[in-house]
C-alpha cells in the first residue's frame, strides 16, 4: 500500500479525496468474495459508489499492479475496523 500512491487519495479513518479505507470495511462486510470484488475495483478503477460522499471524483485504475498485489491490498483495506459512513 506504501509502494503504491494509496494514501494520495485514502486514510484509513476520515474522508480524503477518497473514501476511508473503514467505510470500505463497512460497505463490504460481510459479502460473499469481497477480497476478490475489491481486489477488481482496485485494479480497474471506478466511479460513482461514493459520489455522496466523495463528490464524485474517480478512483484511477491500477493495471500495473499483479493480481496477488490487488488482493494483498483489498484484503488489508477490509482487515480494518468497519465505521459507517456519514449520511450524505
Amino acid at each position: 500500500m506504501k509502494q503504491s500512491d494509496c494514501f494520495s487519495c485514502h486514510s484509513v479513518d476520515q474522508k480524503m479525496v477518497g473514501p476511508a479505507y473503514a467505510w470500505v470495511a463497512y460497505k463490504y462486510k460481510g459479502q460473499k468474495d469481497a477480497d476478490v470484488k475489491l481486489a477488481q475495483k482496485i485494479k480497474a478503477g471506478g466511479a460513482g459508489n461514493w459520489n455522496a460522499l466523495t463528490g464524485g471524483v474517480p478512483m484511477p485504475p491500477h493495471p500495473q499492479l499483479t493480481d496477488a498485489q490487488a488482493k494483498a491490498m483489498a484484503d488489508w483495506v477490509l482487515k480494518q475496523k468497519p465505521v459507517e459512513p456519514p449520511k450524505a
